[in-house]
């Protein structure tokens, strides 16, 4: 019997032997991890993206009526000087705008992020300096909620009715599980209380006196409770004025004739909205627009049954011309690319399967097959008690698993299948298979984790994305690694007792006899040749190599850093210089929705679903903020799914573009279309280290720059002017008056941004009451000038007596980054439109342009949005390679007891990179971040078909088998189990690498890598490593040989010098 044989008469003492002999120990084992799978799939959450720690804390400071200079040197720059010393801060960036400042501080990965909140509060209470008139300030941290859907509530009726709707839709989805609801176009209100300075003069009171007496007269006060045990009883006053009728009738003074003078005999109190708020509208119709979200632990799709159950209902208490309409229906997006995974998948599966029956007997494909969904299950076990979700990335992970997963079975089932055929008994074979296969293939395995693992390291926004990926798939090869060992032998035990030696059927013989032809024919004579002639072999591949990679180096091919599929949904975005009327801005929003419908009109019809306007906000910026203003409107356009239209979004936009007609005063203008992917524009130039001034002239300088770049829109900055400002300076009779500019200050404030004396609940709305002058009088400039100045000793003075004023402008809002000021030109790159990337751009500008504006006006200039996310990611993932390799290597090693043959075995990684390389070139496709996560993974596969040829080598040597002849041989047994292990894996993402669907083409690049990758590394593994092995054997014989001659010599020596 030979040693093969003896292997499978091992005795009992191992895991494997112990599992075959249990009757029941591999079916119980099964159906305890079906069960698993079964409950982890119950239980886990599904979304569109994984979810991650965002790593913020977000400071804001509210100071009504302040300017963005105001802001910045009274608030930011205070906060900052105390946060940047914050233990694990990794960036720390400000936004200075009218009345508000927020500072954004962004923490190391992995910083526990309960500690890192405390420890902000704590900065943030030293700091002692703020405005009195400033709000405290909110520290909170940014947490991430995922949209469902969006719900807009609308009609021709008056928007205070659609108010009590909202209200009440709000109320009822958060009460049904919903977890958060964001609501955008019903104003905050106020109660305004406005006295004319008339009247004023006539009370001989100011402002501030009458915003006392109504503080004094309005408020609940709780005295105590009066009585013993048995008469237990609390006296509270219930004075709270809510209603202008209750207002109205506070007593402010008493006339001569001692009637009382109440304040609605001098003052017009009116509820109303704020000003500065964002109104929406939908045809031309009032709108609220509410926006549904999930929180990290809540599911997107249970979220949309709870809407799609509840919008039925709700919709019958409407009154005739109030609709409820969906729009961004972001699961219908889930629910549409989760579908084509799983179809894509499902075609994979059954592919494997037909891949199986044509190599394999009937009933080892079949129990092969079924470690398929036995480690996926075992697989979304292990997924859940991880904190995993089902998402796009995830799924992904799991179909790039398809044909991995059964690998090691195809290796152990092969071996087994191949020694039961030569007449061992069915437990001999089975339990021989699976031992003689444990540490090459547990070997494979640990080299594809170690090449995925590394890949859990890539920081920044886009590895925490694609995290997901690697811990799939290190998941789905452990599971598998179970069922391999544990299960899988006794079901081939199982079934070799069914087949009793048998004869084959007419079908497998006749595969099996073409196999053979195939291999003794034609792969055998071509091996031998390759290594006869290894030199010859190894240069032509080398060669290669080298043509393919300098075809990409040299620019021949594009790389994307992460192409974002076509959405369904454009923007525009539109700030008109600050002061504009608003009236203005409503007649080019109007301009600009009719030019929206005659593009539609223009390719057809039916084009655009639905358009949200919205007056007095801009689109959400790169950190969330949006800017508040009459003089912004953002139009949110949702079209038909770009798979059912033949227009794309490139092509409609640049004719939306030829109907508009741009109005004056506009200083931002974009039309463009999202892009999904890490946060950030295609291009993003940050411009610091100056004055404002000299800031603002560089952007413009950039700006300019790139609109002479093909394929460049929605060219912006964040620097926008603001309003035109008006200055005081205490002269010299207002400084003998003993005034200053805090006291004036606070004067002005009250009379033209009003007195708030306080705010009350009213059902779920926060309503201020604020006493202020009437707004035809704050409206006017000579309100200004004539503006009476409360001196100490009780008398009046007019405002130009004491103040001298001039005009300025200033800014509407000031960025810092890094405690600097700082300015972002930003763009987006349309390379559908020109072939052009954004990359190729920024390398230009960086050429020549750059230096000499950075030369020209002093300041710094460095790429910021999603070219720094690539230079950090790619940085990541070169630190990722080298550990990969160094962690194969250890493996390889320590497998083949040799420091040579690991480095033969892992000159496979580089055939892998000429098919995956070539793969992109063949499809026409662009090399993204998605692509060299597919090459990582690659590293990994392609050495194992490697190991196991290499380890067959090693024992043929053993039993005295020549070189050249072994090496062949060993190819040649191989070559079933590796051909059957490379067409499994291709065949579970062919289907995926030719997917037409727009919605998965971000993911394709991936499937291209390993698919052209693994299908060309076959090949030469097969031809190439052996030619290796046969060089690398050659140059150990003769280094041996060397080494015994420098040993002779030396002891030929060494004896020539000692004495006799």
């Amino acid at each position: 019997m030979d040693q093969h044989h003896n292997v499978g008469q091992h005795d009992s003492s191992n895991l494997v032997t112990i599992f075959l002999q249990h009757r029941v120990a591999p079916n119980m084992l099964m159906f305890i991890l079906i069960l698993a799978g079964i409950w982890g799939l119950y239980k886990l959450r599904t979304q569109f993206f994984p979810t991650f720690e965002t790593g913020y804390v977000v400071v804001s400071v509210v100071w009504t009526g302040a300017s963005s200079e105001d802001v910045e040197e009274g608030i930011t720059v205070p906060l900052e000087q105390e946060l940047r010393s914050v233990a694990s801060l990794y960036e720390i960036t400000s936004s200075s705008a009218d009345g508000l400042s927020t500072v954004f501080l962004q923490f190391e990965e992995g910083t526990d992020m309960a500690t890192a909140l405390d420890d902000v509060k704590d900065a943030v209470d030293t700091v002692t300096t703020l405005p009195e008139s400033s709000e405290l300030p909110r520290v909170q941290r940014a947490i991430m909620y995922d949209l469902i859907s969006k719900l807009m509530i609308t009609g021709d009726v008056d928007l205070q009715e659609l108010r009590y709707y909202a209200t009440d839709i709000e109320n009822e989805l958060l009460n049904r599980g919903i977890a958060k609801i964001d609501i955008v176009g019903m104003p905050d209100q106020e109660i305004s209380i406005e006295i004319p300075n008339s009247k004023l003069k006539e009370l001989n009171m100011t402002l501030g006196q009458v915003s006392a007496r109504i503080a004094e007269q309005s408020k609940d006060v709780p005295v105590g409770k009066i009585g013993g045990d048995e008469l237990n009883k609390q006296i509270r006053s219930l004075d709270q004025k809510r209603t202008m009728d209750e207002f109205g009738r506070i007593p402010l003074l008493a006339d001569p004739s001692g009637k009382f003078v109440l304040l609605d005999n001098v003052a017009n109190i009116m509820r109303k909205d704020k000003r500065n708020q964002v109104t929406t509208f939908y045809k031309g119709n009032p709108a609220i627009t509410m926006s549904l979200l999930r929180s990290e632990k809540s599911d997107s799709l249970e979220g949309a049954k709870i809407l799609q159950k509840w919008l039925p209902e709700y919709k019958k208490k409407l009154p005739q011309g109030v609709d409820i309409i969906l729009y961004q229906k972001r699961w219908e997006l889930i629910e549409d690319r989760i579908s084509i995974l799983v179809e894509n998948g499902i075609q994979g599966i059954i592919l494997i399967i037909a891949i199986l029956f044509l190599f394999l007997s009937g009933r080892v494909a079949f129990w092969v097959m079924m470690g398929v969904p036995i480690s996926f299950l075992a697989a979304l076990a292990i997924l859940y008690f991880a904190g995993g979700t089902v998402n796009m990335i995830s799924l992904f992970g799991l179909i790039m698993s398809l044909g991995i997963i059964v690998d090691d079975a195809i290796v152990v089932g092969e071996d087994a299948q191949t020694h039961y055929d030569r007449g061992e008994s069915s437990f001999g074979a089975a339990n021989g298979g699976a031992l003689r296969m444990l540490a090459p293939v547990f070997a494979s395995s640990l080299t594809t984790i170690s090449a995925f693992m590394p890949l859990m390291m890539v920081g920044g926004i886009m590895g925490k994305i694609l995290f997901d990926i690697p811990m799939v798939v290190i998941c789905v090869i452990l599971a598998s690694l179970v069922e391999c060992f544990l299960i899988l032998p006794g079901h081939l035990k199982h079934s070799f007792d069914n087949q009793h030696h048998k004869e084959p059927t007419k079908t497998r013989v006749y595969l099996d006899s073409k196999f053979e032809n195939f291999r003794n024919d034609i792969f055998k004579p071509l091996v031998i040749k390759a290594i006869e002639y290894r030199w010859t072999t190894i240069v032509c591949v080398v060669s290669l190599f080298a043509v393919v990679m300098s075809y990409w180096n040299l620019g021949y091919h594009s790389f994307s850093f992460f192409p974002s599929p076509e959405g369904k949904w454009l923007f525009a975005d539109v700030s008109f210089v600050a002061g504009t009327p608003k009236e203005d801005v409503e007649e080019f929003a109007d301009h600009v929705q009719k030019a929206l419908y005659k593009t539609d009109k223009k390719f057809g019809g039916g084009l655009v679903t639905s358009s949200v306007l919205s007056i007095g906000r801009t689109s959400p910026g790169n950190d969330g903020v949006f800017s508040i203003g009459d003089n912004n409107f953002w139009l949110e356009v949702e079209m038909v799914e770009s798979d059912q239209r033949d227009v794309n979004n490139a092509e409609f936009l640049r004719q939306w573009r030829t109907y508009v007609n741009k109005a004056p005063g506009i200083e931002i203008y974009k039309l463009y279309a999202p892009k999904m992917g890490p946060p950030g524009k295609d291009l993003d130039a940050k411009i610091t280290g100056q004055p404002l001034n000299i800031l603002k002239k560089a952007a413009e300088k950039v700006a300019t720059h790139m609109r002479s770049y093909p394929g460049v829109t929605g060219i912006s900055d964040n620097l926008p002017y603001g309003n035109e400002q008006i200055i005081f300076n205490i002269n010299a009779q207002g400084q003998i008056l003993g005034l200053t500019s805090q006291e004036i200050g606070r004067q002005l404030r009250g009379a033209f941004d009003g007195y708030l004396v306080q705010t009350f609940q009213d059902g779920t709305e926060k309503i201020e009451v604020r006493v202020s002058l009437p707004e035809k009088e704050t409206d006017r400039l000579s309100t200004l000038s004539e503006f009476a100045v409360i001196l100490t000793t009780g008398n009046t003075v007019p405002l130009a007596a004491v103040v001298d004023l001039k005009s300025d402008r200033g800014y509407d809002k000031i960025l810092h980054g890094g405690g600097k000021r700082a300015v972002n030109v930003t763009a987006d790159v349309d390379k559908a439109a020109e072939d052009t990337t954004s990359g190729e751009i920024i390398a230009d500008m960086k050429r020549d342009f750059i230096p000499a504006l950075e030369k020209e006006y002093g300041v710094d200039i460095s790429f910021e949005g999603k070219a720094r996310e690539q230079n950090e990611a790619l940085a990541d993932m070169m630190i990722a390679l080298m550990l990969a390799l160094i962690i194969i290597y250890i493996i390889l090693a320590w497998v083949f007891g040799s420091y040579g043959w690991p480095l033969v075995v892992m000159c496979a990684i580089p055939f892998g990179l000429i098919g995956a390389i070539s793969g992109h070139i063949i499809m026409g496709v662009d090399i993204t971040l998605l692509s060299l996560f597919g090459m990582f993974g690659l590293t990994g596969i392609v050495v194992n078909d490697s190991i196991i040829l290499v380890v067959f080598y090693k024992e043929l040597r053993q039993k005295g088998v020549e070189v050249s002849k072994a090496i062949a041989e060993a190819a040649c047994r191989r070559l079933r189990a590796v051909i059957l292990t490379s067409l499994t894996t291709i065949g579970g993402l062919i289907f995926l690498v030719f997917e037409t669907s727009l919605q998965a083409q971000f993911l394709i690049p991936m499937a291209i890598s390993m698919a052209f990758g693994l299908a060309f590394a076959t090949v030469l593994v097969l031809l190439v490593i052996p030619a290796m092995l046969s060089v690398q054997e050659s140059s150990s014989a003769i280094l041996s040989k060397l080494a015994e001659i420098l040993r002779a010599e030396l002891k030929q020596g060494v004896k020539a010098w000692l004495p006799d």
